[in-house]
């Protein structure tokens, strides 16, 4: 529907049918002065609908404002609030209270869990780039090649073979060396 003129081309190559060819036409419920009317009423309605998503989406606009306002103003109360139930233990419950309810922690904000080292070590085989940087290094050299430059890519690490040569049939593997996984011998 196109806003400036909701009525269809089809509607209005029948109207101009109506005024020209057959204006002196009339059939039962419909002619020229029918079809006029409910053509008004549909661009009336038309008016009303874009007013009134005009208003909508400034309704919208002004509720996430104020909601955003009151989150920020909410987390500033709450900060206020366990700065002053440090100082009064009768309320602190109240506070931690609501802290909870909001989502937040009574704790004051420290070192995460990740920087203590508490979080639980990953299963399974690493990421290939960890595996590939566990190898150990090269030796670096005094001498660098002339043709090299600093926005040269580097080499790609030597890939290490596995296969029957590199494990005897005596020592039987280590759980870690399985992929972090316990077969039975």
């Amino acid at each position: 529907m196109d806003v400036a003129d909701p009525i269809p081309p089809s509607v209005q190559a029948l109207m101009d049918l109506f005024a020209n060819e057959l204006s002196h036409v009339s059939f039962p419920g419909v002619d020229r002065a029918i079809l006029e009317q409910v053509v008004t009423e549909v661009r009336t309605h038309t008016e009303a609908v874009v007013k009134a998503e005009a208003a909508l989406e400034a309704a919208r606009t002004a509720l996430r404002d104020s909601e955003e306002t009151l989150s920020s103003k909410t987390q500033k109360a709450l900060a206020y609030a366990r700065v002053y139930a440090d100082d009064h233990p009768d309320i602190r419950s109240k506070v931690d209270s609501v802290a909870r309810i909001a989502g937040a922690t009574s704790s004051p904000p420290g070192p995460s869990r990740e920087a203590n080292g508490d979080t639980p070590k990953r299963r399974g085989r690493p990421p290939k780039a960890k595996a590939a940087s566990a190898e150990p290094a090269a030796e670096p050299t005094d001498a660098t090649p002339a043709d090299a430059s600093p926005d040269a890519t580097p080499a790609a690490p030597p890939v290490m073979e596995l296969g029957p040569s590199t494990m005897s049939s005596e020592d039987p593997p280590e759980p870690s060396e399985l992929n972090g996984t316990a077969h039975p011998a």
